[in-house]
C-alpha cells in the first residue's frame, strides 16, 4: 500500500533531531510521503532534519491545545497534495517511538483490514494497562461513551488513523472539531457517512510527553494539574460525541 504519513510536531526543545535520522531507513521504507504540520513553538532544526532527510513536505500552525484537532485536519489536507491513495495521521513523536522500537509491528498494521477506508489503531490491552494511571482512568470513560453509542469496544485516544483518500477528504471537509476530541469524531463522523470502519490494536504504542520523549516510564501521574488537563480532555471527548447521539 501507498501511504502518505500525516503528522502534527509540537518539539520546542527540539529532541527529535537525532531519532528523525535514527528513524529515517525504516520510515523511507514504509512511507510513500511526509506531510507534517509543525507548530510554531518547534525550531528550525526539526524541520530541516525532517526536510533533509524525509522530503517531508511541511506548514506551520501557532502553538495551542485549543486547536490540535484543527491542525491534525490541516495535517491531513497537506498530505492529500502527495496523492497517495491512503493516508495514515498520528502525532510524530509517537510514529516514531512506535517505528522504533517495533516496525514489524507497523507494517503488519497499516496492511491491516484494507476494506477498512477508516481504521481505528489503538493500544492492545497489555499496552493499555502500561500507560499513567491519569490516562487509564479518564480514557476509560470516552471508550465506553463511544462504545456505548456504537458498540465498539475501542480505544480511541491515541489519534492513530489510517485513512483511504475518500474518507480523508470527507474529514478536511466536514469535520469540525477543533480540539484534541477529533479522536472520537472522525470515527463517528466516517460511520455516519457510510464509511466501512475497522480497529487494530497495538503493543508498540504508548505515551510519553515529549519532553519524556525517551524516558523508560511517565513521571506526571502525581501531579494534580495533570490530572485536571484529563478530565478537561475526557470532558472535550464527551462534548464531540454528543451530537452523534442516537435521538
Amino acid at each position: 500500500m501507498q501511504i502518505t504519513l500525516a503528522a502534527t510536531i509540537h518539539d520546542s526543545g527540539a529532541r527529535l533531531v537525532p531519532e528523525i535520522a535514527r528513524s529515517t531507513p525504516v520510515l523511507r521504507e514504509i512511507f510513500s510521503g511526509f506531510a507534517l504540520n509543525a507548530s510554531d513553538a518547534t525550531p528550525g532544526a526539526v524541520l530541516d532534519a525532517a526536510r533533509a532527510h524525509l522530503g517531508a513536505k511541511i506548514m506551520i500552525h501557532p502553538q495551542g491545545e485549543s486547536t490540535i484537532g484543527r491542525a491534525r485536519r490541516d495535517a491531513i489536507a497537506l498530505a492529500l497534495e502527495l496523492s497517495t491513495p491512503a493516508v495514515l495521521y498520528s502525532d510524530f513523536d509517537h510514529l516514531v517511538r512506535w517505528a522504533q522500537g517495533n516496525a514489524a509491528e507497523l507494517r503488519a498494521t497499516l496492511a491491516a483490514q484494507p476494506e477498512a477506508e477508516l481504521l481505528v489503531i489503538g493500544r492492545s490491552p497489555r499496552a493499555f494497562a502500561a500507560e499513567p494511571e491519569r490516562l487509564q482512568a479518564t480514557e476509560r470513560l470516552v471508550n465506553r461513551i463511544y462504545g456505548m453509542i456504537t458498540g465498539n469496544d475501542w480505544d480511541l485516544m491515541f489519534a492513530v488513523r489510517r485513512l483511504s483518500r475518500r474518507a480523508a477528504e470527507a474529514i478536511v471537509r466536514e469535520a469540525r472539531e477543533d480540539t484534541v476530541a477529533n479522536d472520537v469524531e472522525w470515527p463517528l463522523l466516517a460511520q455516519a457517512r457510510g464509511f466501512p470502519l475497522g480497529y487494530a490494536a497495538a503493543d508498540g504504542l504508548y505515551y510519553r510527553t515529549m519532553d519524556e520523549f525517551g524516558a523508560p516510564a511517565d513521571t506526571l501521574d502525581g501531579e494534580a494539574l495533570q490530572w485536571i488537563r484529563r478530565i478537561e480532555i475526557a470532558a472535550q471527548h464527551a462534548n464531540a460525541m454528543r451530537p452523534f447521539l442516537k435521538r
